[in-house]
């Protein structure tokens, strides 16, 4: 990770090298010159349990996003925002070239993988925003021949299947969501959003002869799955609360308006998910809640067929479904928390019989994904919050012993799973703080890995970096696991360092150290990085996310601060020399912790997209995710739980006091957290905090809950980000 850009000597030395100002910073004093807009205050009263609450910015939630008012407000915090950063352009676009030119702007996007006659893959060119979706054909077809050694013969002629550049002109926000290749791979499904409202158009192309096809579905969710007849897609909607709820099934060059539904989920709870097996014998849908589950299985060569129901739910039963010869494979939590693996033949599928059985809770494995293939059973898992994966080989339906592999840093992390059915090859995405995105085959039968592809990261000495992971007691007794990356020569564990503390904690979600080219930027100024993994997020195995979620929330926040203070006493850094950030649920543990916190601690923060009107959204059915999302924070239609989240919610809990400055971002598009939530904290923060450092608000305009979409106008946002927090650190340079 070593950000020390060679490209421009003059970058090198005017910049590179490091000026520590560890005075007031000057963000103070731009906001006491540059007012930020007042709108009017509108009481609006809420009235739950015999409690009343009065919000006065209430008002800004507009369900259409078009109230010119509202918008009219929202530009003019974006223009409060360039104000009071005005004087930062200069390094914004000293960091935007640094991220630039680090990265191989002609690199893969996503490696070649085979798949039956061709090797498909995604590159980027210099100079564009968006992946081409290319493949070429495999010159000897035939899947149980795979090895680790065999590479795309580039000397085959490069079909482009789709370029992201060209459908995405015009659009300010563009992202291809699902890409289906036909059974025969004659046919392409894919689907993109235009605006970040999560809301997919599906086309068609013949890939024969490049045409597409007159096909056209809307206001989809984005998963699709072809039959095997390649004629038949089946395809989800969503309903006005957004939550994907119909099963849809289209034949080709017939109008949309003609297809058939095929199925309604009514529990306002569920959400439907849809994907095809990796062996292409079934085409599953799952209904799933945040806490249970249930698979319906089709079989693909019969898309006019019935579902079939595997599993009924039963609540609190979480799983999912892999088939393997003439059984299915269930990971399931059902009497096993960090979850087990069963079987059940397919004419019988709810005769389980255990196969992988649930480790006990000393051990911390949690088994966290599984693909079948042919002979061999692959599982991905974890041991006491570290990922390895598992080989098991065959023998009819018995199993051999677990070959483990394991990988030699102390944090990193292993992502999407894959591999052809009929193969005997696995394929694992690698990354850590350290070690940019690499993808590794493995022979299941002899163990050997092979590094196939690593992501191209220039001007850089990624031995320059150190990661690191520690175990940071909590006030109540747990480790908590804490992930962390500096650069050797500019780090000196005295507590002069400034140090960005990063986290998420809900969902069961593993927020892993995964490799960030942009943030050697920081890491080339100084600046120590840290993940605390706390909880509510699934590290360590269920009971650690259940203790931080319900009635047991405010672990996730006091885990943060404990975190932060034992890397304070370990000397990585100082009270008053801390920043930190979170995204969506982490900024809701960012927006707690500041209410939290001594007013000395932080010196600034990060909020993006942060849910932080917990107790309003909680009790509004007609905001997207609220029902579904009772199952993890609480419903405060009863009064335990109104009482326990009005106790941590950011917004009912903004203290009088001093805050650091604060940069906040928001998509007015943001189906999963709505824009207003932190326009409004803002106002308020505003209105209550005792000092002068500034309060912004950046709103995405044309975007939802994933910012930007290019490649670039990401890095731009990125340089925003930086350029504020290195600002709070006192670094200007």
């Amino acid at each position: 990770m070593s950000r020390i850009l060679r490209v421009s000597m003059s970058l090198a030395t005017a910049y590179i090298a490091t000026e520590w100002l560890w005075n007031k910073p000057v963000l103070a004093d731009l906001a006491a010159k540059i007012a930020p807009p007042v709108p009017t205050r509108r009481p609006f009263a809420m009235d739950a349990h015999g409690q009343v609450r009065i919000d006065e910015f209430y008002w800004l939630r507009d369900n259409s996003r078009s109230d010119r008012e509202i918008i009219d407000h929202l530009e003019r915090e974006n223009e409060y925002v360039d104000s009071t950063l005005a004087d930062t352009k200069g390094l914004q676009q000293v960091l935007f070239e640094e991220m630039k030119q680090r990265i191989k702007q002609d690199d893969y996007a996503k490696f070649p993988y085979r798949k039956g006659p061709y090797y498909y893959y995604q590159r980027m060119e210099t100079g564009k925003q968006f992946p081409i979706y290319c493949r070429r054909r495999v010159v000897v077809n035939d899947t149980s021949s795979v090895s680790v050694g065999d590479k795309m013969d580039e000397s085959q002629p490069e079909e482009i299947l789709l370029d992201a550049n060209q459908l995405a002109a015009g659009y300010e926000n563009f992202r291809v969501g699902a890409f289906e290749v036909s059974t025969d791979h004659s046919l392409l499904a894919y689907a993109y959003d235009t605006s970040g409202a999560e809301r997919y158009v599906i086309r068609f192309k013949n890939l024969n002869d490049g045409t597409l096809l007159d096909d056209i579905i809307r206001e989809c969710s984005g998963d699709i799955a072809w039959a095997n007849d390649n004629e038949t897609l089946f395809y989800l909607t969503k309903d006005s609360l957004d939550r994907p709820d119909r099963l849809w099934r289209h034949r080709l060059n017939q109008s949309s308006f003609e297809d058939a539904t095929l199925y309604r989920e009514r529990d306002d709870a569920y959400y439907l998910s849809l994907h095809k097996s990796p062996s292409d014998r079934f085409i599953y849908l799952h209904c799933r809640s945040a806490e249970t589950s249930e698979v319906s299985a089709l079989d693909a060569n019969r898309p006019n067929s019935s579902w079939k129901v595997l599993l009924p739910r039963k609540q609190g039963v979480d799983y999912d479904v892999c088939d393997r010869e003439n059984y299915f494979y269930y990971l399931t939590n059902e009497n096993a928390p960090n979850r087990k693996i069963c079987l059940a033949p397919l004419s019988n599928p709810d005769h389980l019989e255990e196969l992988i059985p649930h480790h006990e809770k000393q051990e911390r494995i949690v088994l966290e994904d599984f693909r079948t293939f042919v002979n061999h059973l692959v599982v991905l898992q974890r041991r006491n919050g570290l990922q390895e994966v598992a080989i098991y080989t065959f023998d009819k339906n018995l199993l051999s012993s677990p070959h483990l592999i394991h990988f030699p840093e102390e944090a990193y992390s292993l992502s999407h799973l894959s591999g052809e059915y009929h193969s005997s090859v696995a394929r694992i995405e690698y990354s850590s703080l350290a070690c940019p995105n690499s993808v590794y085959d493995i022979d299941l039968n002899t163990y050997q890995m092979v590094l196939k592809w690593r992501q191209g990261i220039l001007h850089t000495r990624l031995q320059d970096y150190v990661t690191k992971r520690l175990w940071a007691p909590s006030r109540d007794g747990a480790n908590i696991p804490v992930s962390i990356v500096y650069k050797k020569d500019l780090f000196h564990q005295d507590g002069t360092s400034p140090l960005l503390l990063e986290g998420y904690g809900a969902y069961e979600i593993s927020n892993d150290p995964v490799f960030d080219s942009g943030l050697l930027s920081l890491l080339d100024r100084g600046v120590v990085f840290a993940i605390a993994h706390v909880r509510g997020g699934g590290e360590l195995g269920r009971e650690w996310y259940e203790q931080g979620k319900y009635l047991n929330k405010k672990n996730t926040f006091t885990d943060f601060l404990d975190v932060c203070n034992y890397l304070l006493e370990q000397k990585y850094s100082s009270a008053g020399k801390v920043a930190i950030s979170g995204r969506s649920a982490g900024g809701l543990l960012i927006g707690a912790t500041l209410n939290m916190a001594p007013e000395d601690l932080f010196c600034g923060a990060f909020a993006g997209v942060p849910f932080v009107d917990v107790l309003t959204t909680m009790l509004d059915d007609t905001i997207p995710l609220t029902i579904k999302e009772r199952e993890e924070w609480g419903d405060p239609r009863q009064k335990e739980y109104y009482d326990y989240i009005l106790s941590y919610s950011p917004y009912d809990n903004i203290q009088h006091k001093k805050y650091p400055p604060i940069l906040v971002t928001a998509g007015l598009h943001d189906p999963r957290v709505g824009y207003w939530e932190p326009a409004k904290w803002v106002l308020k923060l505003r209105d209550c905090k005792k000092d002068d450092y500034p309060v912004l608000l950046k709103v995405n305009l044309d975007g939802g809950h994933f910012s930007k979409s290019g490649r670039y106008d990401r890095l731009l946002e990125d340089a925003l980000q930086y350029a504020f927090l290195l600002q709070c650190w006192g670094i200007h340079k």
